[in-house]
């Protein structure tokens, strides 16, 4: 057992040896905070383009809110329109040909014949 101790107790003491060896080891890390800058550099320009975007989506949807209004409101002059040619048209159905004869004279001024 001496020898398996003795066997051991080298080992360990190698493999702590390259466990420091490795601590004196720098690694660059210069390339990498760059590179992290570059990159954070890139994020911050990608937020500020995309608050232009959010600020510039809100004022589209507030003109597409004015265009649903004005769509609205012409939507209902144009039902309105209709309702009243209708009315308009249905009253005209109502008159016999007498009283259209007359309506079209008196509307156009030409009671009197060219003959009279």
């Amino acid at each position: 057992m001496n020898r398996l101790s003795v066997l051991l107790l080298c080992i360990t003491t190698i493999v702590i040896f390259f466990i420091l060896r490795q601590d004196n080891v720098k690694v660059d890390v210069d390339a990498y905070e760059a590179r992290i800058e570059a990159l954070q550099m890139k994020v911050d320009s990608l937020n500020v383009q995309n608050s232009s975007l959010m600020k510039e989506a809100d004022s589209l949807e507030v003109r597409i809110g004015e265009f649903d209004t004005k769509i609205r409101n012409l939507n209902n002059s144009i039902n309105v329109i209709k309702r009243e040619t209708k009315q308009r048209l249905d009253a005209v159905d109502t008159f016999g040909d007498d009283q259209l004869e007359q309506f079209f004279a008196e509307r156009y001024r030409q009671l009197q014949d060219s003959i009279n």
